[in-house]
């Protein structure tokens, strides 16, 4: 008896601690969402994880969002989150604490191929502001982007000639592979004077970039644990995460090298010092531009600044334009009245210029509307609070990371009549919206928002503008032979860009004589 006495005893003692131990976690899980903006629970250790696992982060955080709000929190492993979902509370956000947000958080994998945030994108403190100040004064002015006009238009010619080709042979093309190696060779001309992609093309070079290109955008947009519980870190070595940021960071480093060749511009530069007719390159200008203390950027940072404009400058866009193609290919309709207006305000005996965009409305709406359902990026890089803030009433820490949903800002349906349909029409009615600024139309934010918001952003929305409206222009598609349209694969694929997961394949048929020319 005395011996099933203590054994009961020690049940009711096991099962007392369980009860306590269960009403300490139910406590502090109660107590941790008092203290912050609302959301879903954040659990010992792994934190809100459970709520947004999926291939698909940004829908994921969509759907919380219409439980929980604009504004909503998450314990991300260890790291205190928040994720803004509405224009309402991005706008009131960033006029009170943008300059709190203007440091990147630097996950693993960036922080290894970016050389510890020597680029612009993950530069942090008075480095990035000084390499800001020089993108946007030296390298992304007016003047310079009017300065490449004549590449722009080149490039794409030239490779519309290659659609020609194909027609007549009845090939379908990979529109993505298509708009990728135009956007390579606008990149390389601006930035090194030479072509990745023409008739002399060195195969290894285009295969080491393609790699790169690849790598980065799924590396990058990755989820790796060590960046949200750091005693993890033995995880991420045996899942091999380190060896794969060295392997990207070597191949980057290499593609880099080779292809802005830092020395011959030095030499060129000299030679060229009296020449009227010499158009300096991206590299020249960093060559040229020194920074605060007067000190010149070091060669390994030039090579990282010009890598992000070679990375970003093409995935970016071939991945807009994708999507906007897709979207128009769905509604014939819409096709139908994009080439009524190109043909009445460019005609057909020649091709579209820059100095039309601003006579073509409808276009402009559906660049606009593409943006909208379809940003490059659905989540921003997450930028990290540099100090402790209230906002809305809450007490938030140092160190608070920002994520921005643009998938769900863009699909608000507070602002946005039917926010999932593709419908350029409502950039026609509000034209007003500009996605350009950074720091006024918050219902549209594809090159995110506030002072860190992408400094390329005229660039980019000029070369999407220009490949619509020149392949709209020019040819009239079709799905290739035994396919209809309802076969068009619109699934999403997550990375740091989100782009289509089936690659579009389309046949081309000339529609102008300027096309053939």
């Amino acid at each position: 008896m005395e011996v099933a006495s203590g054994e009961a005893g020690g049940l009711v003692a096991v099962t007392s601690l369980a009860i306590l131990l269960v009403t300490l976690i139910a406590l502090y899980l109660v107590l941790e969402r008092k203290k912050f903006p609302p959301g879903p629970i954040a659990w010992p250790v792994v934190g809100s994880f459970p709520a947004i696992s999926g291939a698909l982060p940004h829908r994921a955080l969509r759907n919380l969002a219409e439980k929980y709000g604009g504004l909503m929190f998450l314990r991300l492993g260890s790291v205190p989150t928040i994720v803004v979902s509405t224009a309402a509370v991005a706008e009131e956000l960033f006029q009170k604490h943008d300059g709190n947000f203007l440091d990147r958080a630097r996950p693993m994998a960036f922080d290894v191929v970016t050389e510890q945030g020597k680029n612009v994108v993950m530069a942090n403190g008075p480095y990035w502001r000084q390499l800001r100040k020089i993108c946007i004064s030296e390298l992304f002015t007016v003047k310079r982007q009017a300065s490449y006009q004549k590449i722009r238009a080149d490039e794409i010619q030239n490779r519309v000639k290659e659609i020609v080709v194909n027609s007549k042979e009845g090939k379908p093309i990979n529109i993505k592979d298509w708009l990728q190696r135009v956007t390579a060779n606008n990149m390389t001309c601006m930035t090194t004077n030479r072509r990745f992609f023409g008739n002399n093309e060195n195969k290894k070079d285009i295969e080491d970039f393609e790699l790169m290109i690849r790598g980065i955008f799924d590396l990058l947009g990755a989820f790796i644990i060590s960046d949200y519980v750091p005693y993890l870190r033995f995880v991420t070595k045996l899942q091999g995460w380190e060896k794969k940021c060295e392997s990207l960071r070597a191949l980057y480093a290499g593609v880099i090298e080779r292809a802005f060749e830092i020395e011959k511009h030095r030499q060129r530069a000299k030679d060229r010092v009296d020449d009227e007719n010499f158009v300096p390159d991206f590299v020249d200008v960093l060559l040229q531009t020194p920074l605060k203390n007067g000190e010149m950027l070091p060669d390994q940072n030039i090579n990282l600044v010009m890598g992000d404009m070679l990375s970003g400058g093409t995935e970016t866009i071939a991945t807009a334009v994708e999507w906007g193609f897709a979207e128009l290919m769905l509604k014939p309709e819409l096709i139908e009245r994009l080439q009524s207006e190109l043909d009445t305000v460019v005609g057909t005996g020649r091709l579209v210029q820059e100095s039309d965009i601003p006579n073509l409305p409808f276009l402009q709406a559906v660049v606009k509307e593409t943006f909208r359902l379809h940003p490059p990026l659905t989540v921003n890089i997450p930028r990290e609070a540099t100090q402790a803030f209230e906002f809305r009433g809450y007490k938030l820490p140092k160190q608070t990371r920002l994520i921005l949903n643009f998938h769900a800002i863009h699909r608000d349906p507070k602002v946005y009549e039917d926010p999932d349909d593709f419908k350029p029409d409502r950039f026609l009615e509000r034209p007003e919206v500009n996605h350009l600024s950074g720091f006024d139309s918050y219902e549209l934010t594809p090159f995110s928002v506030g002072r860190r918001m992408c400094p390329a952003y005229n660039l980019g929305n000029m070369m999407v503008t220009l490949l619509l409206a020149h392949l709209m222009h020019a040819f009239d598609w079709s799905m290739p032979e035994g396919k209809g349209r309802e076969s068009l694969d619109m699934t999403e694929q997550f990375g740091l860009t989100t782009g289509m997961k089936s690659p579009l394949r389309l046949v081309a048929t000339p529609r102008t004589p300027a096309t053939l020319y």
